[in-house]
């Protein structure tokens, strides 16, 4: 693995955890949201993430971006016949966005220009206490990112620091 991909994998990470929290952002933003383009009121999203082989993500990116050699299986050397590093080295991207199409909440409230025939406007099903609690996992994740980006930083200036002297 290049001295360098542990920097990748960290952004990748906190790429999909900054994602992940600007959803949680949007469901609390949109908790009292009845009205929609699509009609009705708003729809929890909730961010479902996929671990990926880091080498297809690292490949891809400099087919992409570069003119550099393609990120090969270490242990691809003569002699160790159909050899695969394991466990492989794997990132997370985001797979998809999902929505939670369960069954609003319904408060009767005939004033209010959403309600229905019978006086109930539907309200989005989305639970503070469950956003703020996906949102304190999401930044705590984020910060075990940032933690792993900076040791790998650490060890990259320990190795420079050691090859000037």
């Amino acid at each position: 693995m290049g001295f360098l991909n542990n920097f990748d994998i960290s952004g990748y990470g906190l790429s999909a955890q900054r994602f992940r929290i600007n959803i949680i952002a949007e469901n609390i933003a949109n908790a009292n949201t009845t009205r929609t383009p699509e009609g009705g009121p708003y729809r929890r999203k909730e961010v479902i993430f996929k671990a990926v082989p880091f080498n297809e993500v690292l490949n891809q990116e400099i087919e992409d971006t570069s003119r550099f050699h393609k990120y090969e299986n270490p242990l691809d050397e003569e002699g160790l016949d159909d050899a695969v590093a394991k466990p492989p080295i794997e990132t997370v991207i985001v797979d998809k966005v999902v929505r939670d199409d369960s069954k609003p909440i319904l408060k009767y409230d005939p004033t209010n220009p959403d309600a229905d025939e019978n006086g109930y406007v539907a309200y989005p099903n989305i639970n503070p206490v469950i956003e703020m609690t996906d949102l304190i996992e999401a930044t705590r994740a984020y910060q075990a990112n940032v933690a792993a980006f900076q040791n790998a930083k650490a060890m990259a200036e320990s190795a420079i620091s050691i090859l000037q002297a």
